[in-house]
């Protein structure tokens, strides 16, 4: 398990890959965003993205899915306390996702035993940014930490 007193900043921990589907852009946005850009590929190939994306909604639970993965599984995380979100180009059909978290920020506060991380991710299609995330989570200190 990585503590606070662990990290480092710009250390990486990169994303594995993940292709997205068709089916599975519809299926999501049919439970949680059925707008017809996403659910509908005839009406979205005369919308305004010229064809069927996916839900920001959905890249974002890809992103969640892909650094709980990389990172947090072995990260003593507590909680995210913010988190900004941009999306930067639309994800579609047949893209195979990947990217890297980065820790940008450590405020350790050893009187409450963790620290303040913040952590900047992209979802990339391979060569462009499609989502970038800005995190702010609370992480454990070493549990044989001193106290101040």
């Amino acid at each position: 398990m990585l503590y606070a007193e662990d990290l480092t900043v710009g250390q990486r921990f990169p994303f594995r890959t993940y292709p997205i589907e068709q089916a599975e852009i519809i299926e999501f946005a049919e439970r949680f965003d059925p707008l017809f850009i996403h659910i509908d590929p005839v009406a979205a190939a005369n919308g305004p993205f010229g064809g069927l994306i996916a839900s920001g909604l959905h890249t974002t639970a890809i992103y969640q899915r892909l650094i709980v993965e990389a990172m947090w599984r072995q990260v003593a995380g507590v909680a995210g306390t913010r988190i900004e979100s941009r999306f930067q180009r639309p994800v579609r059909p047949g893209m195979t996702l990947t990217g890297q978290a980065e820790i940008a920020a450590i405020a350790l506060r050893p009187e409450k035993r963790n620290a303040v991380v913040t952590v900047r991710s992209q979802i990339t299609d391979g060569t462009d940014t499609v989502l970038s995330v800005v995190l702010d989570a609370v992480i454990h200190s070493r549990p044989d930490h001193p106290r101040p």
